[in-house]
């Protein structure tokens, strides 16, 4: 499902799957859930505490192997606090940044 909220620049791409995270800092790679899906960033669920601007790489594998897995660098903009999980929003880096 796509949802076109007029405050954002692209629309978003609302999906439930497994997506990793990789903290560049310590090379840490978590397990988390993701919610939705743009040009500029993603959303996702995860139990782990992570800081705004703390620096990601987000990693989402294709269901087909035809098709490359997205990679990309990205940046922490909002942590919403939840007692177990916490819902995540990023947005994505330039490749060169």
């Amino acid at each position: 499902m796509l949802l076109d909220d007029e405050r954002r620049d692209f629309m978003r791409l609302v999906t439930e799957t497994e997506v990793s995270i990789t903290r560049l800092t310590s090379g840490q790679v978590l397990a988390a859930k993701l919610i939705n899906l743009s040009a500029s960033g993603c959303a996702f669920y995860t139990d782990k505490i992570l800081d705004p601007g703390e620096e990601l790489e987000i990693l989402v594998r294709s269901p087909s192997e035809r098709i490359d897995p997205l990679r990309r660098p990205a940046r922490v903009a909002r942590v919403s606090q939840g007692e177990s999980q916490h819902m995540v929003g990023v947005e994505f880096l330039n490749d060169l940044n």
